[in-house]
């Protein structure tokens, strides 16, 4: 693997090499989390540990193709207590010093083509970027994946329907992966690795249907390939959008069938509203099937458990969770507050001042609050993203 990939850019290389004229543009961000501890552990001691995650990389255009080349990296510091906890947060939270390879620091080296009506990226690349845009607001049905990718992905598109596909052979994480999520990526690190057991191989396929700008149909079909244990999923998302600048409503309904072991679903409906494209509120409630699991690389959820170094499982089998929110949405200050009860319990408030925000740039300090089921943290956090 080691050889086909070094051979690979070394053959992107040699096309950038032989540009002529070319754009240039940066990527990547720098940051450190803090999480405090509340409550004590069976020895009686408050956990602690900060973590501090980078990305640095660049993209060179050459009118319709560009490539790009990133390196990353994360390591935790200020563990506390020594011991078991220690251990989880080094070789769980992070990848472990043994299985650490000197090439899989190489986050991004992709090549990217991209026309009027198709887009095409292989290679190693932020697959959240290519779908979603720099700003996260492109709309699609690319719910359940995100983040660093060795693979390939593509969209098909028109004025109405676009069609797109991902393969994944490897990913790469800053700890956990919830696009959205204020002060993400800063918790974790892991080096490329499988996407599922063995020698496993994803692949995922949708249409999004977009009629008028209001109403948005984004069918899917997942597969993991993953030596005898395969796995895979059906479903689809609809989504409403109303409303302009002073007030607008957005309702989400998710559906999916699971077939894996054993078989089962999820359903779940969200609904938003934004008042002067200010301030956000409202609430949603999931079901997921008695006889497993849901398997998601990747989330949607409004939830914080996992963001700052608790990995929470929000589709364990058999849960039923309903939650309400409210927030702040600006140029220079962000905030999210979340209760949800049942089987799923949290109490958030996450903020963030965004000191420096403008196209190119965004430099933010925040911190908050996070309850999740019966465990209490404080959480401090700064980031540079550019």
């Amino acid at each position: 693997m080691k050889k086909r990939f070094l051979g690979s850019i070394a053959l992107i290389s040699t096309l950038v090499a032989s540009s002529q004229a070319a754009t240039f543009e940066a990527f990547g961000h720098i940051g450190s989390g803090y999480s405090f501890g509340l409550d004590k552990l069976g020895d009686g001691n408050k956990p602690r540990f900060g973590g501090a995650t980078g990305r640095v990389g660049f993209e060179v255009g050459m009118g319709p193709v560009s490539l790009g080349f990133g390196v990353a990296g994360g390591l935790p510091y200020a563990i506390s207590p020594s011991g078991d906890f220690k251990d989880l947060i080094q070789n769980g939270y992070f990848t472990k010093a043994g299985d650490i390879k000197w090439y899989n620091w190489l986050s991004d080296a992709f090549l990217r083509v991209d026309t009027r009506y198709f887009s095409i990226i292989g290679g190693r690349y932020d697959l959240s970027a290519f779908f979603d845009g720099k700003d996260g607001k492109y709309a699609n049905g690319v719910d359940w994946f995100s983040g660093l990718n060795e693979g390939l992905s593509f969209r098909l598109e028109s004025r109405y329907v676009n069609w797109w596909g991902i393969y994944s052979y490897e990913t790469m994480d800053f700890g956990s992966r919830n696009p959205g999520r204020i002060g993400n990526n800063l918790m974790g690190f892991h080096q490329y690795s499988k996407n599922g057991l063995g020698d496993s191989h994803y692949f995922s396929t949708g249409v999004d249907i977009n009629i008028d700008d209001m109403i948005y149909i984004d069918p899917y079909a997942t597969y993991l390939l993953q030596d005898g244990n395969d796995l895979l999923q059906a479903g689809g998302k609809l989504e409403f959008i109303f409303g302009g600048r002073n007030f607008s409503s957005d309702t989400t309904l998710r559906g999916m069938y699971q077939n894996a072991t054993q078989s089962t679903y999820l359903w779940w409906i969200d609904q938003e509203f934004v008042l002067a494209d200010l301030f956000k509120f409202g609430g949603g409630y999931y079901s997921v099937g008695n006889n497993t699991g849901i398997y998601h690389p990747s989330d949607r959820t409004r939830f914080y458990g996992s963001t700052f170094g608790v990995g929470s499982n929000y589709f364990a089998a058999g849960n039923d969770v309903w939650y309400a929110f409210v927030g702040l949405t600006h140029k220079y200050f962000e905030l999210d507050v979340l209760y949800s009860g049942l089987d799923y319990k949290e109490i958030s408030a996450v903020a963030q001042v965004n000191l420096i925000n403008n196209r190119y740039t965004k430099f933010s300090i925040g911190g908050g609050y996070v309850r999740e089921n019966s465990f209490d943290r404080a959480i401090a956090f700064t980031k540079f993203s550019f």
